[in-house]
């Protein structure tokens, strides 16, 4: 073998075995994020359902999220389940409450964000009919929901997803790999609503209005 191919393969190689040890090192922080020990924690009784509330940081997890959500950021990504779950909907149609999570979730980021644009073109002077539009085309550029993908696992897993700048929330019921009923966020920009059931998925989703203080009832 000519010594300019050996270099050539042996280059080529390492190049693969370099992505394939950052495409596993995504995917295994990725997973870490649901087995990360809570410092803080408390439990909400919803009904008959009692639903661990924590945080990666001392203090009250309560107040942790609800910073967390008011926090400004320039994006926001919702994702809504794994392709088992999207399988599972496309396949029976049975996704009611996971449609309403989500879209609790959603009006919710939307009422916070809008907030903060709607606020922010007042105070630089525009009308109320001006401001609307505006915080209008923020959320809807800056707001995303979809489904989990293989790249989202890696952005996620290394940090480009769910951090200071870039909020992330994840939707994980029952066939998303759910251990329990838990709201938490396991690091700054993340925040999991994790439930093993639908239903509750949604009540948790509701829960999240109460912790903030903003309704979309109305």
């Amino acid at each position: 073998m000519r010594r300019s191919t050996f270099i050539f393969l042996s280059v080529v190689l390492l190049l693969i075995f370099g992505a394939s040890l950052w495409v596993f090192s995504g995917y295994s922080l990725y997973n870490s994020l649901f087995d990360e020990k809570m410092k803080s924690v408390v439990n909400v009784q919803m009904g008959n359902t009692t639903v661990e509330v924590g945080s990666s940081s001392v203090g009250d997890p309560l107040a942790f999220i609800n910073s967390t959500l008011y926090h400004k950021y320039s994006r926001v990504t919702i994702i809504l389940g794994t392709g088992d779950t999207k399988d599972y909907c496309d396949r029976t149609g049975k996704c009611q409450f996971r449609t309403l999570a989500a879209s609790s979730v959603s009006c919710l980021i939307g009422k916070l964000l809008g907030a903060y644009y709607y606020e922010t073109a007042r105070e630089m002077g525009y009308n109320d009919s001006f401001a609307r539009r505006f915080a209008l085309e923020h959320v809807s550029r800056e707001v995303s929901s979809r489904w989990l993908s293989t790249w989202d696992k890696i952005e996620i897993g290394r940090g480009k997803i769910g951090n200071d700048k870039h909020l992330l929330i994840i939707l994980r019921g029952p066939l998303d790999g759910a251990e329990g009923n838990r709201v938490y966020s396991p690091r700054k920009g993340v925040v999991v609503i994790e439930a093993l059931d639908e239903r509750i998925l949604y009540e948790e989703a509701i829960l999240l209005q109460g912790i903030t203080g903003v309704s979309c009832s109305t």
